[in-house]
């Protein structure tokens, strides 16, 4: 039976949580501080723990890296009180499979338990598939090429666990309306589609998809009073919306992802414009990177297309035309040209995800 440790201070979310995981079938045991949930640690083996982020003593932070380093089967799903993005990115960074935001629903608790020990699975068997290819280094050459054949398969399944991690976690800081999951699905296809077709490598493309998620981090710092202003903003409401950029590149610069890495050149230069009057360095041309110049095209087409508070969307051909016009100036007149030289997959894209 899937063992879980659920390590919370506060008695009564801590059997809620064990009477609901129960009920489905999980082997539940509870801790109530850091130095109880190492004893029951070193008890037995469990598949997984719900760590809350603010204990007593020593931290679930602290544990979290304890259980990664001495109890390395265990997954760890952290919860928490604080609506905080730092927050949540740190403890993905160091390890966490997962975060929850307390009151959590029952229906959250559960998916999140299941894919954490749907990934543990995965790195789990990914680890002895490359035991298994180390022990069967001298086999002949035909086996060895099955084996790394299984290897990348499995390696695909756990990038698709992180890029789901990314997307929930753009969500969590863009707009906070029902249509923000659409707009992150087109943008970073449209993306992907314009890395692809400029002849980035798959693993580029991939990449970019993914990190242009982050693009409008920085949002999360903004009044909801400016970004879902029904009318013209003022000059002052301008320049306050301005400060995104580089409150997202501050937000998600120095991660040991390189993903993240990615997503904090996109959150800084996705605003610049080839001819050098853009925000918020004016940088112009190549000095723009390429991944910002991408996004910067991708971005602003699904605005274009898109019901906004302050209009309706513009029909497909009048935005196509629109970015035409502006190329050269706004946008980069290369990435403008493949952009055209790809509507019908762009189309594609608009169409799958909802206009």
């Amino acid at each position: 039976m899937t063992r879980l440790l659920i390590v919370d201070d506060e008695p009564p979310l801590r059997h809620w949580a064990e009477r609901v995981l129960t009920d489905h079938g999980y082997a539940c045991e509870g801790a109530g501080d850091a130095l109880a949930a190492r004893a029951r640690l070193e008890d037995g083996p469990f598949h997984l723990a719900l760590l809350d982020i603010n204990l007593p003593g020593e931290s679930g932070m602290n544990l979290l890296g304890h259980i990664r380093c001495e109890h390395p089967g265990c997954a760890v799903v952290m919860v928490t009180g604080e609506d905080s993005v730092e927050l949540a990115m740190s403890a993905i960074e160091h390890g966490a499979y997962g975060y929850i935001i307390k009151p959590a629903e029952k229906g959250e608790l559960l998916i999140n338990v299941a894919n954490a020990l749907h990934r543990r699975r995965q790195e789990l068997d990914t680890r002895r598939l490359l035991e298994r290819l180390h022990a069967a280094a001298s086999e002949r050459t035909e086996q060895l090429e099955a084996a790394l054949q299984e290897l990348r398969l499995t390696q695909n399944e756990v990038w698709a666990s992180k890029a789901e991690t990314i997307f929930r976690l753009a969500r969590l800081v863009e707009f906070r309306d029902e249509e923000t999951g659409q707009h992150l699905q087109r943008m970073s296809n449209y993306c992907e589609v314009l890395a692809r077709r400029s002849g980035l490598p798959a693993e580029r493309c991939e990449m970019i998809r993914l990190a242009s998620q982050l693009h409008d981090v920085g949002k999360v710092a903004i009044s909801d009073t400016i970004l879902l202003k029904p009318g013209k903003l003022t000059n002052d409401e301008f320049e306050t919306i301005k400060t995104h950029a580089e409150i997202g590149y501050d937000m998600l610069a120095g991660s040991s992802s390189e993903v993240v890495q990615v997503g904090a050149a996109i959150a800084r230069t996705h605003h610049e414009r080839w001819d050098g009057a853009g925000y918020p360095r004016g940088l112009a041309g190549d000095a723009i990177p390429l991944e910002g110049r991408i996004a910067a095209l991708a971005d602003v087409f699904d605005a274009l297309t898109s019901d906004r508070v302050y209009r309706s969307a513009f029909p497909f051909k009048v935005a196509v035309g629109m970015l035409r016009a502006e190329r050269g100036s706004q946008f980069d007149p290369a990435l403008t040209d493949t952009f055209l030289g790809a509507l019908a997959e762009i189309e594609g894209v608009r169409d799958a995800y909802g206009s």
